[in-house]
């Protein structure tokens, strides 16, 4: 029955109805931002690398699977960010690979302050095995039944405003797509807004409430999560999605810069009696790399 279940929504997705036409997600979106807004790409004084390991729908046969690396830096010469972000995905017949260049020009508002525009140029590359479907009806015209493999260059754009304690950020990803049109190989535009907010809760506790909205032609998805980080040692955290999971946040310092941490969602959507969930694991780690005393201009978890 699984099995069953995880092809109908391959097919859907195979016919432009849902996932293959969408930004995959990530219940740690608050630490991988980079991904879907360029402009928050090297928004601190410290060389920064994040790796992740989601495993979605658990319990289906070829159920998603997805990976993300980001690498990112503020670098002086360039008065803003560099950065890449890699990310692999597969959802049973379906496969993209999707890695970008990064760039983000920071503006100083003040000493605190700080505007930063962001572009992020690559490619995607997306395939399916449609010699491996089998339809009720073989002669529809939309129906995919031989393998199709395609490379299409792929561009973001984002703005974000950065202080200590708050940050907030406006993105579009695949600006060259068009909003209200996708093809089995090409993702509509997706419209992202985020913000977070830094309070003390103590002199070691950082409690660190964040929301991201996301839209395009075939989804409204929005998040909410809040996230309590004990100096050195721990963090906890809860998260929301709407009509779709609650997700449970851990994660301990291993060393100074190096950290980990484990997320669940427990679906609440339509896949709620068929799945026992989605696992996401994530590396973080941290290095000071500018001998210049540039000030954090983005909320962190980690000071």
């Amino acid at each position: 029955m699984k099995k069953l279940i995880l092809l109908l929504l391959v097919l859907l997705s195979i016919q432009g109805i849902i996932v293959a036409q969408n930004d995959v997600q990530f219940s740690n979106y608050m630490f991988s931002e980079i991904s879907y807004n360029p402009a928050m790409t090297g928004n601190a004084s410290t060389l920064d690398a994040v790796l992740i390991e989601r495993q979605q729908w658990v319990g289906f046969d070829q159920a998603p699977s997805t990976q993300m690396f980001n690498i990112s830096s503020y670098v002086d010469k360039v008065s803003g960010g560099l950065g890449l972000s890699i990310i692999n995905d597969k959802l049973g017949y379906e496969h993209s690979l999707n890695a970008k260049m990064i760039y983000a020009y920071s503006l100083l508002l003040s000493e605190k302050n700080c505007l930063s525009m962001g572009l992020g140029f690559g490619m995607v590359n997306r395939s399916i095995k449609g010699s491996e479907l089998v339809y009720d009806d073989m002669t529809d015209e939309s129906a995919v039944t031989t393998d199709v493999n395609k490379t299409k260059p792929d561009f973001d754009f984002g703005v974000a405003f950065n202080s200590e304690k708050f940050a907030a950020g406006f993105s579009v990803t695949h600006i060259d797509q068009l909003p209200n049109k996708a093809t089995i190989l090409k993702v509509p535009q997706h419209y992202y807004l985020f913000a977070k907010y830094k309070f003390k809760a103590s002199e070691k506790i950082n409690i660190i409430p964040s929301v991201k909205f996301r839209s395009s032609i075939f989804i409204t998805q929005f998040d909410a999560s809040a996230i309590a980080y004990y100096a050195g040692k721990f963090w906890l955290g809860a998260s929301y999605r709407l009509n779709d999971a609650i997700v449970g946040l851990a994660g301990v310092d291993i060393t100074k810069n190096i950290r980990l941490g484990y997320s669940f969602d427990y679906n609440s959507g339509a896949v709620k009696s068929y799945s026992s969930g989605s696992h996401e694991i994530i590396l973080l780690a941290s290095f000071n790399v500018s001998k210049k005393n540039i000030p954090t201009k983005s909320p962190r978890f980690f000071n």
